[in-house]
């Protein structure tokens, strides 16, 4: 994980970022993009590339994955967009586009899963050119090579599925500059952040008292807060700086390593049905996602032999999920099992062994 002491130690004497901005070098220069910002969340990204947007979108009329978390919806609300959906297949989450749906639009939400980009490009080249504008979600794709869509008018997303920062919004404009100016961050939030990383210090350490209770206490506090304010917020310093001076070559080799190891080593099944059975070129994957018929199940047996799972996301409630019938099967089954950069090839031998052990339990 990062040590955030050290980026602390190296600030500038001034206490000013030299970071904050469009900062050349390494991701920035990846996102690509004529006006780059860092905000305090995802959602503040996305939601101020639509305030930008809005200033000549009179339509107003978005359309999303069903397949989605609360996150992204919440900022198209907030700007009072009409919100429709589109389904995705539950092989390789490919989303089910309408063309005809072309001319109702004015922006269409576009994102990959999980580091993989299944999406239909011809699709999104047919919006761009009917005057749709496209608003890329990035926070699954940014470090895979073909993550960063050329034919999106906007790239927004966090960091924070990848790195342990306060704040990891990124909202980048492809041509011209935007002209709202950020908010400063919300100090509360920043520092419930830093109070969480702390915890999980002191968790990780053994001193006494600390829990992952309380971690994951101060975590929903601090999250659903957010939930709340969110607004056109700018990142704190410290995190610009984190994502300025991120590894992301390292990351992206090293992420590639431990989901082709455990792809070559792990006996899949019935309960551990990969999402992703093919490791593209270029891609970057941010979890190990898997299919179970019964996922309560699995879960509770990964998390007694050791191996702590997600799933993401619980449905958002923003449409009638029976008429989405892909993206409701993956609501169902879908969970992840990292494969960061924090795990060795030890790390990854244990988890292939405690699959192992589930696939030949009865």
């Amino acid at each position: 994980m990062f040590c955030l002491e050290k980026y602390q130690s190296s600030k500038p004497s001034n206490g000013k970022s030299p970071f904050v901005g469009r900062a050349p070098g390494g991701l920035v220069d990846k996102l690509g993009g004529e006006d780059l910002r860092f905000c305090m969340s995802g959602r503040c990204a996305i939601y101020y590339c639509l305030r930008d947007l809005m200033r000549h979108d009179t339509k107003r009329v978005a359309y999303l994955p069903a397949y989605t978390c609360e996150t992204v919806i919440a900022p198209y609300k907030k700007a009072g967009y009409e919100l429709l959906f589109y389904d995705v297949s539950p092989e390789n989450l490919v989303p089910c586009f309408d063309r005809e749906l072309i001319p109702r639009i004015s922006v269409l939400a576009l994102c990959g899963y999980y580091g993989f980009s299944s999406y239909n490009r011809e699709f999104v080249a047919l919006c761009a050119e009917a005057g749709v504008a496209v608003l890329q979600d990035i926070t699954h794709s940014v470090f895979s090579t073909d993550g960063i869509d050329c034919l999106a008018d906007y790239h927004a997303g966090s960091l924070r599925k990848w790195m342990g920062i306060p704040s990891g919004g990124i909202a980048v404009k492809r041509q011209g500059k935007f002209n709202l100016p950020l908010l400063p961050p919300e100090e509360a939030h920043i520092q419930g952040r830093l109070a969480c990383f702390s915890e999980q210090e002191r968790v990780v350490k053994g001193e006494p008292g600390a829990s992952e209770e309380r971690v994951n206490g101060i975590f929903w506090e601090t999250e659903l807060r957010l939930r709340r304010i969110f607004d056109v917020y700018e990142s704190d310093e410290l995190s610009a700086e984190l994502i300025c001076h991120c590894p992301w070559e390292d990351i992206f080799q090293k992420r590639r390593e431990n989901y082709r190891y455990v792809l070559s080593e792990a006996p899949f099944g019935p309960a551990l049905i990969p999402v992703f059975p093919e490791l593209g070129e270029g891609v970057c994957p941010s979890h190990l996602s898997l299919y179970s018929p019964d996922r309560d199940a699995t879960q509770k047996k990964l998390a007694d032999l050791g191996v702590k799972s997600t799933f993401y996301w619980p449905f958002h409630g923003e449409t009638t999920l029976s008429d989405f019938p892909g993206a409701s099967y993956v609501y169902d089954h879908i969970y992840s099992l990292p494969v960061d950069q924090r795990y060795s090839r030890e790390a990854m031998g244990f988890l292939c062994g405690a699959l192992r052990k589930l696939g030949n339990s009865p």
